[in-house]
């Protein structure tokens, strides 16, 4: 009986150390094109393809080259991305404005079908920044430069927003992003996240419909030599999907924190919103503000 019991038990402990998948193992795995893009309303349109091989093949990223990409807006008729030569990158003169719609669709030998995706630029929800030296408390208990930022929240439909803030290093000349303090109540920790760009995205669930004011305080001290130039603002209406795509990939990332005691937890899945493919086609409407 001891005998039996040493096996099963040997058996259970090597399985636990299993963790990983080889590629050899997913030899069936259909291969997707991946889209990735973070568009702004006024800006050419940009993006980058991948394919979703890259995720379990050893050698890595994998850019896909020479795709005929087809892209329109509401006000501009179809027009060709062109491919930057030997990089994954694809650029256009296409523009789309606040409140427009922009439609893509890629065809790649490489693919069985066409990826596609149809994305609606927000509208302007005219956000303006305001900086009050010494205005508050920072984070020490000291006096810190407030931060305030104000817009109006259309009503009566769920909207998202992104704000990062940078301060100019006087030393460097260069723009450092600035660590943001969720300090206002509307940011609690279900509905707003702090991406790896140091930048806050959050929904608008707590102040639905109203004006509203976001305030935060920059450290003691941060900018206190600067003679012109202290901070920038730049503040987004996001589309939906941006938001969920980020919240996805920030649950993905908390469940990697999560110990493992004997048992499996539940697989993210990442938000997309590329048909017949992967990847985000991302839309924001931005304001940019330099406060001195």
């Amino acid at each position: 009986m001891k005998k039996y019991l040493i096996i099963i038990l040997t058996i259970l402990n090597v399985g636990c150390y299993q963790d990983t998948i080889s590629p050899d193992l997913l030899q069936e795995y259909r291969n997707k094109m991946v889209v990735n893009s973070i568009l702004t309303s006024g800006k050419p349109a940009k993006l980058i393809l991948t394919n979703s091989l890259s995720a379990i093949d050893t050698n890595g990223f994998k850019g896909v080259q020479n795709a005929n990409i087809e892209i329109e807006t509401s006000s501009v008729s179809e027009r060709t991305m062109t491919n930057v030569p030997g990089d994954t990158n694809y650029i256009s003169d296409v523009i789309a404005n606040a409140g427009e719609n922009l439609s893509i669709k890629i065809k790649h030998p490489d693919f069985d079908l066409s990826a596609s995706s149809t994305v609606a630029f927000p509208v302007s929800v005219g956000a303006s920044a305001n900086l009050t030296v010494d205005g508050g408390l920072d984070t020490s208990g000291l006096l810190g430069d407030l931060i305030q930022v104000s817009f109006d929240d259309p009503a009566n439909q769920s909207n998202y927003y992104r704000l990062k803030i940078y301060y100019l290093s006087q030393t460097t000349g260069l723009w450092i992003p600035l660590a943001f303090t969720k300090s206002d109540p509307s940011l609690s920790g279900y509905n707003s996240y702090i991406i790896n760009d140091a930048s806050v995205i959050f929904s608008d669930e707590l102040f639905n419909g109203k004006n509203k004011l976001i305030s935060t305080v920059a450290p003691n001290g941060l900018v206190s030599s600067n003679t012109g130039d202290k901070y920038k603002v730049e503040f987004s209406h996001i589309s939906s999907d941006f938001f969920e795509y980020y919240r996805s990939i920030q649950r993905a990332e908390d469940a990697k924190e999560i110990s493992f005691q004997g048992g499996y937890n539940n697989a993210v899945v990442i938000h997309t919103n590329i048909k017949n493919g992967l990847g985000i086609l991302a839309t924001q409407t931005s304001t940019t503000a330099i406060l001195k």
